[in-house]
Formats: structure tokens, sequence, C-alpha cells
């Protein structure tokens, strides 16, 4: 990657993660299986937020960036990945080819006053959640020539770089992808279909679907009881996408996610009574690969 290139990836990435807050999910249901350099930009319908029965349009930028030796930055959305596993390792480690590792910063979306809900509006705001943490990944080759046909596990864990929450959250998933052999008007076609668990702590839970202090007032049905979400498997989510090549330096994505909250996040009078705990993220983008 020449240093021009790099250059331009740190303005795309620093960009990206300045318009972070502005986003109204943490992360965007698009799979990058291929370690190519690209930038794209793409649209998604979002929930207002979790537990929403309300959606709006949000954009979300996309950036891959290899920095040499197999290590890359990665945007997707307001979320950044930087891999510090090197890709080749020698033929005494080469098990560790398909491996990555390294460091995540997320901006979680925060709760305001601009959603549709008028219930939801005037709970007390909840600000944006700046996260750190680390993830790890490992591709899985299927049988057949194609290097894009594989699964690939992986997991992540972060913590709140600011107060907005403690303790830590996390994903375990595994995603199939699986390049279609006749493709689409005979030009490549990609898909791939996922399964991941997202965990939570007690804290977090409470916080995004908890109901305590003031919000008591504003929901009649509990008593004046306070309603405490504790954390643990939060909720189970299915991401899916279809990309087709265009041409060697285009490409178009259609993507989404379904997501089933669970135990006190769903049971949560702000999903029960004003929300759906049924989720779904879906969108579209473009990509363009550089050398």
């Amino acid at each position: 990657m020449t240093k021009r290139h790099l250059l331009n990836a740190g303005l795309v990435a620093g960009a990206m993660l300045a318009g972070a807050g502005a986003v109204a999910q943490e992360v965007i249901p698009v799979d990058l299986p291929e370690e190519r350099n690209m930038f794209g930009a793409g649209a998604f319908a979002v929930p207002d937020f979790p537990g929403s029965e309300d959606y709006h349009a949000e954009g979300a930028a996309l950036l891959h960036a290899n920095l040499g030796a197999g290590t890359w930055l990665r945007v997707i959305g307001p979320e950044l990945r930087l891999n510090v596993v090197p890709r080749y390792l020698g033929q005494n480690y080469s098990q560790f080819n398909t491996f990555r590792a390294g460091f995540l910063w997320r901006g979680r979306p925060s709760r305001d006053t601009d959603v549709d809900d008028e219930v939801i509006r005037r709970m007390s705001r909840i600000p944006v959640a700046s996260e750190l943490g680390v993830f790890a990944s490992y591709s899985l080759p299927m049988p057949g020539n194609n290097p894009l046909h594989q699964i690939i596990f992986s997991g992540d864990a972060s913590w709140a770089t600011n107060t907005v929450y403690t303790g830590a959250v996390g994903n375990i998933r595994a995603t199939y992808f699986y390049p279609f052999p006749r493709g689409l008007g005979g030009k490549p076609l990609l898909g791939s279909l996922g399964a991941s668990l997202f965990f939570t702590s007690d804290h977090f839970t409470d916080r995004y679907f908890g109901v305590n202090g003031p919000d008591l007032a504003l929901f009649p049905e509990l008593g004046g009881i306070p309603y405490r979400a504790e954390g643990g498997l939060t909720s189970v989510r299915i991401p899916f996408s279809l990309t087709s090549q265009i041409d060697p330096k285009w490409s178009v994505t259609v993507a989404g996610r379904y997501e089933r909250l669970l135990s006190d996040a769903a049971d949560s009078p702000i999903v029960r009574t004003r929300g759906n705990e049924n989720q779904w993220v879906i969108g579209a983008s473009i990509n363009y690969f550089f050398q």
C-alpha cells in the first residue's frame, strides 16, 4: 500500500469516527470476507433505539486498508478494527494464516429526543457510548477451489471508555460465505448467512432496557416499582448479505440483520409496550476497490 493510499485511508477513517455519534446502529450488517483495499458507502434502515418498532434511514461508511504483512485497518459504520496478526508467519505457523486478532473501537448510539415514540422521547437521555475492546476470528476454508467459500468464526469483547455503562459486552458469531457458481448476470455473486449471540453486563442492560427513577412516571403500569433489567444473553442475531461484483473495481452489497431480543431486554416495558422484540436492519452499499 502506498503512502498516499495510507494517508487517504487514515483521513477517511478519521472522518468516519468523527461522525460515529450520528449513526443509529453500533454494527452495520456488511461482511468483508476479502482482505482487499476498498472504501464504500451505504444507507440502512435502523431502529430508532434498542427495542424500537420505529425505523429511520442512516448512512454508513466502509473502509478496508491493508497496512502491510497482512495487518489491516477496517471501518464498518461506527466500528473500527485493527488486525495486528501478520498473514504470513512461515511454514511452521501456517495454521495461523487464517487467524486474525486485534483491537476494536465502537461508537454505540445515543437514545435521545429525536425518536418517534412520544414516551421514550421523554425518558432520561442516554449519551453516545465509546467502547474499546479486542476481537479474534478464524476462517475455515470449505471444499472447492474458491477461497471465498468459507466459514468465519469470530468473537469480540468491549468496555465503555466513558461513563455510559459499566461491565463488558460481547459477541460470538459464525458466518458462512457461499460464492454462487453461476453468479448474477454473468457477474460473481457472493452470499452470506450468519448467526451470533450478543451478551451484555447487568449495568448495560439496565441502562438501555431498565425503567428507574423519574422514568417510572412514564410507565404507570409498573405501579411505581422499578424495572431492573439484568444482563446475560441479550439477543440472537442473524445477519445476511448478497454481494455482486459489477467489475474488478466496483461491487454492490445488499445486507440485513434480524435480531431477536431475549430475557429481561425482551420483557422490558420499553420493548413490550413501546417497541418490539423483533429488530431489523436492512440496506445496501456500493464499494470501490483500489490498489
